[in-house]
This record gives C-alpha cells, sequence and structure tokens, in this order.
C-alpha cells in the first residue's frame, strides 16, 4: 500500500535539516492540510525516511572508509531534482540559556560579600586564555599523546585558578583591585567548526553542554573570588573577537554577566571585548587586550615573536588612540605558548592555553603545556610580579 505522504518523499529527503516536527508542520501549513488530522501519520513517515536516510548515509560511509560524523555536507538526488544539503545543526535555544543560568544558580541564594576595610594599594590580574570548552583532545582514542579533557577537568583548573588567589589575599591582604581578564576561545566553536568557519574540530561536548560548561564554571569562580573579599573593585574582562569562540562565546559571557547582576552585590565592571583589541588604563599603566587573531578579517594573527610587522601595527594603534601611559602593556593569547618581550613603547606577552593540546596541535609541534598566570601590579610602579601556574595534564 502506496503511502498517501509518497509524493513528499523528495522533498523530505531534501530538508531533513528542520527536524521531524518541524517539518511535519511546515509542510502540513504550506499544502493546507489539517494539523490534527495528519500531524501524527506525517511526522512517523518523516521519522521512517529519516532512519532510512541515515542507514543508506552510513552504507556509503562504511564502503569508503569515512566516519558518518565527519559528514557535514552532501548531494540528494532525487527522482526530479538534485540538492546539496546541509547537515542538521545543534541550535542554541533560548531554553538551553534558561537552562544553563538556573543550572549554575541552582545551589546558591546571594552569597554573603565580605568587604575589605584596608588594602595593599595594588591590583591583583588573572589572565586565562584559549580554555576552549568542548574540545576533545584525543580524538577515538589516536592522539600521539593522549590527554584528557572535560566539565570536570575544566572545573578543576578554575579551582587551581581560586587556590591561586586565596594565597595572594593570605599573603598579602586584600587588593585595590581585581581584574580577571579572558583572552578568547573559551568556547573551542560551534556545531563541530570553528565561529570563524571551515576549520572541522574534535569536540566531546555538544553545543548545549559546552555552554552550560563555561557558563557554570566561570560563574562560581567569579562568585568565590568576590565572597573570598579579595578586593574593593572587580573588573571582569572577556575577548569575544577571536577564532574558536566568536559570537558564541559573546552569547556565553553576556550570559554570565546577567547571572552577576541579578545575583551578586558588589562593585563589578563586566566588559565583553567586541573588538580586535581594546586598552585600559590603572594608575600608570595601560593593558591593551586581544587574542591575537580576530573572527572575521586576518589572514595571519600576531605573532609569537614580534617582528617589524607586528611592531608596527602595535605602534599604530598606540599612536591612533594616542595613549600616553608610561606603561604600555599588549596581552594577547592564540598561540597557546608563554613569552615575554619588550619594545621601546611597549612590552608584549603571550599567555599560554588553558586546555590540554588539540590533536592537531600535538601531532603537528609536539607535546605542550597548559595553564594560566597571574600578576600583582602596583598603580604606580612598573615593579610587576608575574607567575605562571602550570597543570598537571590528565592522560587518558
Amino acid at each position: 500500500m502506496v503511502s498517501k505522504w509518497q509524493s513528499f518523499e523528495d522533498y523530505i529527503y531534501a530538508n531533513l535539516h528542520l527536524g521531524v516536527k518541524p517539518l511535519a508542520r511546515k509542510i502540513i501549513k504550506d499544502n493546507g492540510l489539517d494539523l490534527e488530522t495528519d500531524f501524527n501519520s506525517l511526522s512517523c513517515f518523516i521519522k521512517r525516511r529519516k532512519n532510512k536516510h541515515h542507514k543508506a548515509l552510513q552504507e556509503e560511509c562504511d564502503e569508503v572508509g569515512i566516519p558518518k560524523d565527519s559528514v557535514n555536507h552532501y548531494w540528494y538526488k532525487g527522482k526530479n531534482f538534485s540538492l546539496h544539503v546541509k547537515g542538521e545543526e545543534q541550535k542554541l535555544e533560548e531554553e538551553d540559556i534558561k537552562s544553563a543560568v538556573l543550572g549554575a544558580l541552582e545551589n546558591y541564594s546571594k552569597p554573603y560579600i565580605k568587604k575589605p576595610k584596608k588594602t595593599n594599594k595594588k591590583a591583583l590580574k588573572v589572565v586565562i586564555s584559549d580554555a576552549h570548552v568542548g574540545l576533545d583532545p584525543d580524538p577515538n582514542g589516536e592522539s600521539l599523546f593522549n590527554y584528557q579533557y572535560g566539565p570536570e577537568i575544566f572545573y578543576n583548573h578554575l579551582d587551581q585558578v581560586y587556590q591561586s588567589i586565596y594565597d595572594q589575599v593570605i599573603n598579602n591582604g586584600s587588593f585595590d583591585l581585581f581584574i580577571l581578564d579572558d583572552l578568547g576561545d573559551g568556547l573551542d566553536g560551534y556545531n563541530g567548526f570553528t565561529t570563524r568557519g571551515g576549520h572541522k574540530l574534535d569536540q566531546n561536548l555538544t553545543n548545549k553542554e559546552a555552554f552550560n560548561t563555561y557558563v557554570k564554571g566561570k560563574y562560581e569562580l567569579i562568585r568565590r573570588v568576590v565572597e573570598l573579599g579579595v578586593a574593593k573593585k572587580y573588573i571582569i574582562r572577556n575577548v569575544s573577537n577571536c577564532n574558536h569562540g566568536g559570537d558564541f562565546g559573546w552569547t556565553a559571557n553576556r550570559c554570565i554577566e546577567l547571572m552577576i547582576e541579578h545575583s551578586i552585590e558588589a562593585d563589578i565592571d563586566y566588559d565583553i571585548i567586541d573588538n580586535f583589541m581594546k586598552h585600559y588604563e590603572w594608575g600608570n599603566h595601560t593593558f591593551i587586550l586581544t587574542h591575537g587573531k580576530d573572527k572575521k578579517f586576518m589572514n595571519l594573527g600576531l605573532p609569537i615573536t614580534l617582528n617589524d610587522r607586528a611592531i608596527n601595527f602595535i605602534n599604530d594603534y598606540i599612536d591612533h588612540y594616542e595613549i600616553n601611559s608610561k606603561y604600555i602593556h599588549v596581552e594577547k593569547g592564540d598561540l597557546h605558548q608563554v613569552a615575554y618581550q619588550r619594545t621601546k613603547k611597549f612590552d608584549y606577552r603571550n599567555y599560554m592555553s588553558f586546555a590540554p593540546p588539540s590533536a592537531w596541535v600535538t601531532h603537528n609541534f609536539g607535546d605542550c603545556y597548559s595553564g594560566f598566570s597571574l600578576q600583582i601590579v602596583p598603580k604606580e610602579t612598573n615593579l610587576i610580579q608575574h607567575i605562571d601556574y602550570f597543570f598537571d595534564l590528565v592522560k587518558g
């Protein structure tokens, strides 16, 4: 017996990426059918065609020896036409964001905020970069160095950040200012690609899982720091103009900002950096923050070692914005390595990755380290104390 939906078969195959229920509703609406009468039977028909389609795709992939998960685009050839079909995307809906917010806040009432009466007149600045939440560093167990990374390891790394802050407060007392700088690529990508597009990524979390992990972990770190009474004032800065995280990272950090506004009553400035570079003054210091590679325009990012091109590029920025601070510091991530240089006008610091190295990195460049950095910055002098903390990476 031929199904009444057989005439829609080609259209269904070409639009499976819409999902079963949305596709059923679209067909019913576009063809003037009755939703109550036809929805269930049409949904079942679409579901059977979807299963048949996936089975056929799996068989084709098995025949040529490639994993089905690596197929994101393909041609569908029907009886009367052929179409280029995109794979189904994981969309981050409003309910997912709401769930992440409630999940992060469910165990907390408004924290008790300890307000220090005396401070040491210095800034405590913590810098993290390239957390790459969602990265799978050992895809299919085939990486040369079989490191592991997931939510619990990410949370453990954040616990080590908190412990380093706690130790500084115990040793130095409370600070005038606490700064948390996140230099970008906090999220590894979206739908298995960099948000800049074109680069397939090995990932072990869905968009929703990565979003929830990043938001929950970072919010919890900020809440604990404020509750500890680390400083009189807090500045949280987040680079979103980066090649992996991009607007997905912007969305996650905006979510954290809203959570802070509704749950923590403290003197907190929260800034999401949309520009490739942005600068901030404190005392005799100006800090110029950047990820190192942008989300759209740059063919090459800023290098690990300064060259004439990079020096001129940064000097142009300093001159354009008439930055005349006594001490100018350019700080960047992207290249996952620690490096420091000085020029006549500015110093230049590269920060390491918060995440373990990817399989691509280790197979092309060898083993690598990860961690974060901490600085104690006097307001008027350049006697900055800089400490790099390195993680004991988890092996599989």
